[in-house]
């Protein structure tokens, strides 16, 4: 699996199937065999704006599905693919001419799956990130942005008044005039006929404070919409904020993201490491052994180098300890951690074992040798029931 993944640059592509499916609630993935000079299982995704599938409720994935592959100069479809549950149909548009050509499998199911975010029950290819309130609230700070740009126009070029002038005072038209005074750097005013000198005064102008408010309200209100920070939207607070502080502020995002990551993402990324097996290997199901692959995801939670390191020094001492009660390490490690963390344990004490029976002197060769060779099957098997990564 690690070279057909890495030969798909499984990484970024799942990552934009992720980006998609946040803007659009749902992107899907397909998995077909690899021709000459390609992967042997080739992984590509596929935005919602060039794909659509049908969702089956009890078997919990996709009854089928269609992919638009390629189009013009004038984005019609010249190509696209539709994906059954005991075939793959390609249609091609050949000298005005459609052609089709059709490749029947195995498998059993459709080689494709949805990466959903947040599906529910009468959603299940999920929902957009994107919802009414977020783009209402943006529309909001683009007529907040507008208003503040008009105003500082005004704001940077203040509107002056003279009093006890004459009307030919200026020459030209009114609006050169006009100009003339608001640009000049130096004035050079006559008195009027009965010897009084024009006053000349600054207009107050409106201060930019109120749409400032505004743009920090909507910012607000973003916030708690969608969960992120205010200081990621440009709202700057006098005090820094603390790493407690970042943490409340984003505290429902990541409890969302690791919602998402354990009960939605990684059961995508299972499913589509099983397709991309029996792809390769030309396989109708998968080995006995499969189901304990399980994808894992980074902790999206911002912990600084010294909390990591603090952590790893105090539970370094004890770690043999707790892992040996599954109870009181998921409070710490997850279930799969736990199980990696015991399989690890298991070998260090096989290894201790052959390093103290071998160097007993009263133990010939031969028993140390017979003894290594047990061990070793006894680390084999505690690495088949760890289960795979």
């Amino acid at each position: 699996l690690g070279e057909v993944l890495k030969a798909n640059n499984f990484g970024l592509e799942f990552q934009q199937a992720v980006t998609g499916a946040n803007k659009h609630s749902v992107s899907f993935m397909t998995v077909a065999k690899g021709t000459d000079g390609e992967a042997p299982a080739q992984i590509i995704g596929h935005s919602a704006e060039s794909a659509a599938g049908i969702w089956d409720r009890r078997k919990r994935r996709m009854s089928a599905l269609l992919t638009i592959t390629d189009v013009d100069q004038l984005s019609n479809p010249t190509e696209f693919v539709l994906w059954l549950e005991d075939s793959v149909i390609t249609c091609k548009l050949d000298d005005g001419k459609w052609k089709s050509n059709k490749e029947k499998h195995s498998i059993g199911r459709v080689l494709a799956v949805a990466i959903r975010n947040d599906p529910q029950g009468n959603a299940p290819f999920g929902r957009s990130r994107l919802t009414n309130s977020v783009m209402a609230l943006n529309d909001m700070a683009v007529r907040a942005f507008v208003r503040m740009e008009g105003n500082a126009e005004f704001y940077s070029t203040p509107q002056l008044a003279i009093l006890g002038i004459a009307e030919d005072a200026f020459s030209g038209s009114v609006e050169e005039a006009k100009f003339k005074l608001a640009m000049a750097r130096l004035l050079a005013l006559t008195k009027d006929e009965d010897g009084d000198i024009p006053q000349l005064k600054q207009l107050q102008q409106a201060t930019m404070t109120p749409h400032s408010d505004m743009l920090r309200t909507v910012a607000m209100a973003f916030s708690g919409e969608t969960g992120l920070s205010p200081s990621s939207l440009g709202v700057l607070h006098d005090q820094p904020s603390s790493a407690e502080a970042i943490r409340a502020a984003e505290h429902e995002l990541l409890i969302d993201i690791m919602w998402q990551n354990q009960y939605v993402l990684a059961p995508a990324v299972e499913e589509i490491a099983g397709l991309a097996y029996m792809v390769k290997e030309d396989e109708t199901s998968l080995p006995d052994e499969f189901w304990k692959l399980s994808a894992r995801f980074r902790n999206p939670e911002f912990r600084s180098m010294s909390a990591e390191a603090d952590a790893l020094t105090k539970l370094a001492p004890v770690l043999p300890q707790i892992i040996q009660y599954p109870t009181l390490a998921g409070r710490v490690f997850t279930d799969d951690e736990v199980d990696s963390l015991r399989q690890e344990a298991q070998k260090g004490m096989v290894s201790d074992f052959i390093n103290r029976v071998a160097g007993q002197s009263a133990v010939t060769p031969e028993v140390a040798a017979e003894v290594a060779k047990g061990a070793d099957n006894q680390q084999g098997r505690a690495s088949i029931s760890g289960g795979g990564k």
